[in-house]
């Protein structure tokens, strides 16, 4: 029998975190493969299958609805924060165009002459 750890890797530049995983894998498959020869073969009652399909059914409503929920906070959120920014934009704008408007003012009666003197 012939030890994964000591075959040449496909990947010889591989990080060794990477290798470790690999042949945690490798592992585990083969005890899966081992129990799987060992155990024999059971036949599963008709009661327990649709039980077991009504419950993962139920289980994919539940996620489906989780899902959607997700979405909609998601959505939420996004229009909130889409909103909020319009209206810093808006106030900031209005501001600019206060100050712009008030500068120019200035500058006219600066420049324009003036009357009795």
């Amino acid at each position: 029998m012939t030890d994964s750890k000591t075959e040449a890797s496909p990947m010889e530049g591989e990080a060794p975190a990477t290798k470790a995983k690999r042949s945690l894998f490798a592992d585990l498959l083969a005890t899966s493969h081992a129990i799987k020869r060992v155990l024999a073969p059971v036949d599963v009652r008709p009661s327990f299958v649709s039980r077991l399909a009504d419950e993962l059914n139920a289980n994919v409503e539940n996620a489906r609805a989780a899902l959607v929920r997700r979405q909609q906070r998601h959505e939420r959120v996004k229009w909130t924060v889409i909103g909020a920014g319009l209206m810093f934009y808006s106030l900031t704008l209005g501001v600019v165009l206060i100050r712009i408007v008030r500068w120019a003012l200035s500058r006219m009666r600066q420049s324009s002459p003036t009357h009795g003197s």
